[in-house]
């Protein structure tokens, strides 16, 4: 995903220091390390945790969205202060620094709106003591994740059709946890993440298979088999597709499952966006299992699905064996 940085702006929400402080002045997006930060920052919003939808078209951030590119510093401002009006009444929500971002993808005009939580980092402290030279280690509260690290919450916008991805957390409002930024800052209902999705179609796979009795480990890795091949494929959750791998030889629990899940999710067909569908062909491309005498192993699909180099028994007290085959080499890492 290639990314092009157009305007940038930092708002600084010390909550220890009163009111935010809104620059006048946008970034210097000629400094090579300014773009990495905000370009990894604005990446990282994609991932299987990642919620989409479309801005209602009278809310008032679809509005702002709007206005964005002919006033570019005043609108990040009135953006950050929307977003602050909500924010200020959380108890727990933390300090940070808070980016507005015009970038350019795909020949599409985007903003973004990035959160970057504060962090206490020690440091050193060069000073005089009565002519002396005197080190000092000192804390700062202040410090802002790396680059490699995303955002603590945030959202970027297509301006043509107000369309978003978001990630967000939950902060406590009235002594209530709550995910406050898409409800009340963006308003607009949005759409489940990835994540989200996989674990309902994992929890209703699992109640149909004890109903019908059907052992919960062959489940649960079947479920993860089919997902990763319909997004790998089709860039979509299928979950017909699902039903007809995990139980194909059960009429009654595939009916089952197809009901119970109906009543779920929207539909049978969930898509992902392409970068959120490199991001799932890469988490679900591998088999991770512990065991529960302690041993852990993460195994690629493609070795799982071969019965000629792992084997899972059933054995019939119950237990499971699980034998590794034709392996040439065992190198042991520190």
């Amino acid at each position: 995903m290639d990314i092009y940085l157009k305007q940038a702006i930092e708002h600084v929400i010390d909550r220890n220091f009163g009111d935010p402080i809104y620059s006048q002045v946008g970034l210097d997006l000629n400094n090579i390390n300014i773009r990495e930060y905000l370009s990894k920052k604005i990446q990282k919003i994609s991932s299987a945790q990642t919620k989409t939808g479309t801005l209602k078209q009278d809310s008032t951030m679809a509005q702002l969205v709007a206005q964005v590119t002919d006033n570019f510093t005043d609108t990040s401002s009135k953006i950050v202060r929307h977003w602050y009006e909500t924010y200020v009444q959380s108890e727990d929500a933390p300090g940070a620094d808070a980016f507005v971002v015009l970038f350019e993808k795909d020949t599409e005009m985007y903003v973004a709106f990035l959160k970057v939580n504060y962090h206490e980092a020690f440091t050193h402290l060069v000073g005089d003591a009565d002519g002396k030279i005197a080190n000092d280690l000192i804390i700062h509260q202040s410090i802002l994740a790396g680059k490699t690290q995303r955002p603590d919450e945030g959202f970027t916008v297509k301006i043509s059709d107000n369309t978003y991805e978001l990630i967000e957390k939950k902060y406590t409002f009235s002594g209530e946890k709550m995910e406050y930024l898409s409800n009340r800052v963006i308003e607009s209902e949005p759409v489940a993440s990835l994540d989200d999705n996989v674990k309902t179609v994992k929890k209703v796979a699992e109640k149909v298979a004890k109903s019908f009795d059907i052992p919960k480990f062959d489940v649960v890795n079947n479920v993860k088999d089919a997902i990763h091949e319909t997004i790998a494929s089709d860039g979509e959750i299928d979950t017909q597709q699902v039903a007809q791998t995990v139980f194909s030889d059960n009429i009654s629990a595939k009916a089952e499952f197809e009901s119970a899940i109906h009543e779920k999710l929207p539909d049978s067909k969930i898509p992902v966006t392409k970068e959120v569908q490199e991001i799932a062909i890469k988490k679900y491309g591998k088999q991770k299992l512990k065991l529960s005498n302690g041993i852990e192993m993460t195994i690629p699909l493609d070795v799982y699905q071969d019965p000629n180099l792992i084997e899972f028994v059933n054995n019939p007290d119950g237990t499971i064996s699980v034998t590794i085959k034709n392996v040439e080499e065992v190198i042991s890492r520190l």
